[in-house]
């Protein structure tokens, strides 16, 4: 593999490691991870953008992981590292303690973690939970969590109170723990902006003029889209942290269905160019019918009268962009500088809980960002 802290910059994103490495360290292994099946989903759609599924049919979580990228092997990476990352958050976690928080971890903010429903912080102190170690991104400080933060309800004990929110926020897989890493926290940051932002009714987002975006790759995409007849729409999505965050729309007259995609990075381009190709991700999701969690009306998105894409009052990209400072250095300098970002944010240190299983080609995280907050909906209003 490339080395540790390379960055190896590619059409869309930038890895530790070449595509062609990641697949020849990941295809013979891939029954490791209950994957059967890696099936190309794009020639079920006009727009041709790549869009592939991994498949676990003995999944604890879903079956079907999505995965989207400017070549068809990028993309088919993309739905093998998902349904990696799941494979590795349903495995046990270690144990270290059980009892209440202000007796085993009276430093962790219970009432700033993700709940299912408000709670009192001096209940939530007493409540009992099984405890696992992490480490605090900006001191290096061993730190516990609630094992619930990541194991799912059917995989909890019965006697565990139904209180924490398990969500694959913050769950990241790389060539290297610290590539992984950084991909936690941008995904943390970006549900977090988009929560603000829902909260206040989209009054956060700068709409783009797409035909002054400068990009190539960025170009191509809206190219296909637009060449395929959709409607297209994406915005810079204003946040605290000094980072890109943008949301895309994509719709058309055949399939009146609003698709959304959101993307986070320090480069403007590549944030752009996520949530542009997650929106076409997610058409071809409802299109194919491949996820467990899929409604049976029109695939859990907003569905909507077709209407053209607004064409008026729209933003300059180098004008909607030009006050973001890329971060510099390697993953593990980039991921510092966001981690300090989010605890100036929050007011909370982020915490990395390392999944990674011995003798396995790639590295899984979860990055806890206690105070940091995601939607309970997966779709994001236009």
């Amino acid at each position: 593999m490339t080395g540790v802290d390379n960055l190896v910059a590619l059409l869309g994103t930038v890895r530790a490691g070449l595509p062609e490495e990641t697949w020849e360290a990941v295809a013979g292994r891939l029954p490791d991870y209950g994957i059967t099946r890696v099936a190309e989903l794009t020639g079920l759609d006009v727009i041709g953008l790549p869009v592939w599924a991994a498949v676990r049919p003995a999944s604890r979580t879903l079956t079907t992981s999505q995965g989207k990228g400017a070549t068809d092997l990028l993309a088919k990476l993309s739905a093998v590292m998902e349904a990696i990352e799941l494979w590795h958050a349903e495995q046990p976690l270690p144990v270290t303690a059980r009892g209440p928080a202000d007796e085993v971890a009276p430093t962790c903010p219970v009432s700033a973690l993700p709940l299912i429903a408000p709670c009192a912080e001096r209940a939530l102190a007493r409540v009992v939970w099984e405890w696992t170690p992490g480490t605090g991104l900006v001191g290096g400080t061993p730190t516990l969590l609630p094992v619930d933060l990541v194991r799912r309800r059917v995989q909890r004990p019965e006697w565990v109170p139904d209180l924490l929110r398990a969500t694959s926020t913050g769950l990241a897989c790389g060539n290297t723990h610290q590539e992984a890493l950084l991909h936690g926290l941008f995904e943390v940051v970006e549900r977090d902006v988009l929560f603000r932002d829902g909260q206040v009714g989209g009054r956060r987002r700068t709409l783009i003029d797409l035909g002054t975006v400068d990009d190539l790759h960025a170009q191509n995409v809206v190219g296909r889209m637009s060449a395929a007849g959709m409607a297209v729409e994406a915005a810079v999505v204003d946040g605290p942290y000094g980072l890109p965050v943008c949301v895309a729309y994509l719709w058309s007259e055949d399939f009146p269905v609003v698709f959304a995609g959101g993307g986070c990075h320090h480069v403007p381009e590549i944030a752009l160019t996520r949530a542009l190709t997650e929106a076409a991700q997610s058409r071809l999701t409802a299109i194919s019918g491949m996820r467990d969690d899929l409604a049976t009306d029109t695939g859990g998105f907003d569905a909507a009268r077709f209407t053209p894409a607004r064409r008026t009052g729209l933003t300059p990209w180098a004008e909607a962009t030009t006050h973001f400072t890329p971060v510099a250095g390697g993953f593990t300098a980039q991921a510092a500088t966001v981690a300090q970002h989010v605890m100036q944010v929050t007011g909370h240190e982020p915490v990395a809980l390392d999944l990674s299983s011995p003798g396995h080609p790639v590295h899984a995280v979860q990055v806890v960002c206690p105070g940091a907050r995601s939607r309970i909906r997966r779709v994001m209003p236009r």
